[in-house]
């Protein structure tokens, strides 16, 4: 009798082993296939572990990046994509040509004017759609680890028990030893596969370690990309950050940021000092150095990662400023409202002379301008510095310049932060210093928030002057080209006389200041 206990014992124990070895790490594929069904995840609503998407996947999870840059189909109409058109024949055959139609629209969508900020927001539109078809497909990742782990540590579990239980009760010292040796089996391959798929975390730690580092990244982002004209942040840029973002919804991020966070938890409380006191000298150093000074010799990066070194991780999935959580950023950013505007003004004048070559391009041979495209911007550029830049950095008698007295209105309310989120760092231990200090951090945040706002409102007042400048150069061109004697008959003061008949802007006021 025990002789044939022990015999079955062994053939479940091997049974029980090949299954397992064979199939642990695919058995739960196939239980998932219907978690993939997109009818199933609709009406299934709900599993043990969470609720299912409330956007059909199939439908949502889906960026069409040529509908977003151009839903009217404009670069169409303008023959960007009459090269790359396919036939029926060529969309049946699978040529798609889809790599090359993104090249295409990215290339209109570059040299278009932005008059009016409408780029900009396309631009943010984009990239804010990226993320948020990221985010869908990165909350059932997360899902799905924890179901792999949880389903796969309840299978060997209950496995190793069954075979100690088992063990302990059936008669015969070998169906005993056989199933101990299969109980201790299973519980050695379950360890292996905590240890090697998820380095002996929960998987709610390794998502939440996925959280904090896509939110952190989200947050920069989102601050980064404020006020900044296409210029500076093109909208290939903006699709780049978006899919880094995307990239680290992986298990490897996930194990990275949660093991920072372990070895963080060793000793937080001066380590938080420490970062506190760094950051409001950061903060002192940003405000005291010459923007263009912190950008030519790569300083203003160290001050900003020191700066907001002290700032807890925490979703940003508003366009606006947020002060509340790094507010080195938005000051680094108002501190170079000179190089801001600028650049703008090199963007808008690679503009024009799109527009210019184009139209060269679409003359007739012996009616093309003898201007070349270097005398068209130089031209427009100085015409613009003129009566734009130079009114906002130069003196009025002996009053300074608009930009000038705003940006002596940043030095101020900088100096208070830095104290302030100092204090508050020190004040840990003691719930009633934490109030007060809470309290004149949020006033500070407040006074910075101010200061910066009377910046970004005179920057957009320069960069909707600059847009109206290039729309009506724009204008001027275009009316030249269809005239009897085409862009021949091009000059230099043409591009001057169209921006001087604009006048002086009526006002550059910091805040309700008039220059």
């Amino acid at each position: 009798m025990s002789t044939s206990f022990a015999m079955s014992g062994r053939w479940v124990c091997v049974s029980c082993v090949l299954t397992v070895l064979g199939g642990c790490a695919q058995f739960q594929a196939a239980r998932d296939e219907g978690h993939r069904k997109e009818t199933i995840e609709q009406i299934s609503r709900v599993d043990q572990h969470s609720s299912y998407p409330a956007m059909r996947r199939d439908s949502f999870e889906q960026v069409n990046l040529l509908e977003l840059i151009d839903p009217e189909g404009q670069s169409v109409r303008d023959g960007y994509s009459k090269d790359w058109r396919l036939t029926v024949t060529d969309e049946v055959k699978g040529n798609i040509g889809f790599g090359q139609r993104y090249d295409l629209v990215l290339s209109w969508f570059g040299r278009q004017p932005d008059g009016d900020d409408w780029k900009r927001l396309r631009r943010n539109s984009v990239q804010d759609k990226i993320i948020a078809v990221s985010t869908s497909r990165c909350n059932v990742f997360k899902t799905y680890l924890r179901r792999q782990q949880v389903d796969v540590n309840f299978t060997l579990g209950s496995l190793t028990t069954a075979a100690g239980v088992l063990g302990a009760v059936l008669p015969g010292a070998d169906a005993s030893r056989s199933l101990a040796g299969a109980a201790g089996l299973f519980s050695g391959i379950r360890s292996e596969y905590n240890q090697s798929y998820y380095s002996n975390l929960a998987a709610h730690v390794i998502v939440q370690g996925i959280e904090l580092r896509q939110n952190r990244l989200k947050k920069e982002l989102v601050e980064a990309r404020q006020g900044k004209s296409i210029a500076e942040y093109s909208m290939e840029a903006a699709i780049n950050d978006a899919i880094v973002i995307d990239g680290n919804c992986s298990a490897v991020s996930g194990l990275i940021e949660a093991q920072d966070s372990i070895r963080e938890v060793e000793s937080p409380g001066m380590r938080m000092a420490a970062r506190a006191m760094a950051g409001a000298n950061a903060l002192k150093e940003i405000q005291n150095t010459p923007s263009s000074k912190l950008v030519a010799d790569g300083t203003l990066d160290k001050l900003l990662a020191l700066a907001g070194s002290d700032v807890p991780s925490m979703l940003v999935t508003s366009t606006r400023t947020d002060l509340n959580g790094n507010p080195s950023r938005a000051l680094a950013n108002a501190n170079s409202a000179a190089e801001r505007i600028g650049a703008y003004i090199a963007q808008q004048g690679s503009q024009v002379v799109g527009e210019f070559e184009a139209l060269q391009e679409k003359a007739k041979e012996g009616s093309r301008s003898e201007l070349k495209s270097s005398e068209v911007r130089k031209t427009l550029e100085a015409a613009v510095n003129t009566s734009v830049l130079e009114p906002l950095t130069k003196l009025h008698g002996t009053k300074p310049a608009v930009l000038t007295a705003c940006l002596q209105t940043l030095v101020e309310p900088t100096a208070v932060l830095g104290a302030a989120v100092a204090k508050m760092a020190l004040t840990q231990a003691d719930p009633d210093a934490r109030i007060t200090g809470q309290l004149a951090l949020d006033k500070a945040h407040a006074e910075v928030a101010a200061a910066v706002a009377k910046v970004e409102r005179v920057i957009e007042k320069a960069q909707t002057e600059i847009g109206a400048r290039t729309k009506a150069t724009l204008d001027a061109l275009k009316a030249k080209a269809a005239s009897d004697k085409g862009v021949k008959d091009l000059k230099l003061g043409d591009v001057t006389d169209a921006i001087n008949k604009l006048g002086a802007p009526t006002s550059f006021g910091c805040g309700t200041e008039t220059p």
